[in-house]
């Protein structure tokens, strides 16, 4: 994931793809692992956008097949699966299905789950891109990540702790705090450097202040 999310290289990711899928672990460690990397790689594809879609939609339908084998009502299924339909969206802005089946599966995983820390990012990031008559709430969203940082911050991985960094920095430039925006989103880039949609944002942070 780091190949992913540090500089956006395509080549090496799809390295460390191949190395994942050669190692011998026990499931379902395995096809979780398998799914997370197919989901982020298929992310940065959809991003890079042209050609590149083609990849992205076998790596979607590769990870939808390897979820069948996880128990749908897990924890981890829950998570990858809203994870995995996001990025269909992503790639599909108009299979409006697919964004409303990750919000079930956000909302359903947050519910049975409040104590996970990945449950509570997304559905404080649910709440901070769904229009207000979906359940949108910038503002606790805002608080929601917050509170994530005080009571978890240092205990993060690297990439929930950008997925935080980032979710502050968008909540406050929405709000208008022009500032502190700036400053979460330059703590989200320091983490993983390639991210266009952060790229965009701290552009208009800038041309803001």
């Amino acid at each position: 994931m780091s190949a992913v999310k540090t500089d956006g290289c395509i080549e090496k990711a799809e390295q460390v793809r191949q190395l994942l899928y050669a190692q011998d672990e026990g499931e379902p460690e395995r096809t979780i692992k398998r799914i997370r990397i197919d989901t982020s790689l298929a992310r940065l594809y959809v991003e890079l956008g042209g050609k590149n879609k083609e990849r992205a939609e076998e790596l979607l339908k590769g990870a939808e097949q390897q979820l069948k084998d996880l128990d749908g009502n897990s924890f981890h299924a829950l998570i990858l699966g809203s994870e995995i339909d996001g990025v269909w969206y992503l790639h599909n802005p108009k299979s409006l299905g697919k964004g409303m089946a990750s919000s079930r599966k956000i909302n359903k995983a947050f519910k049975e789950f409040p104590q996970e820390v990945s449950s509570q990012l997304l559905k404080a990031n649910s709440m901070l891109y769904a229009p207000s008559f979906a359940g949108g709430d910038i503002t606790g969203a805002l608080n929601m990540f917050l509170a994530i940082m005080q009571e978890a911050g240092d205990q993060l991985a690297p990439w929930d702790r950008s997925s935080l960094y980032s979710g502050i920095g968008i909540a406050c430039f929405k709000l208008k705090d022009y500032q502190n925006a700036k400053g979460y989103l330059a703590a989200a880039k320091a983490i993983y450097p390639f991210d266009a949609v952060l790229d965009d944002y701290i552009a208009q942070v800038e041309k803001a202040l």
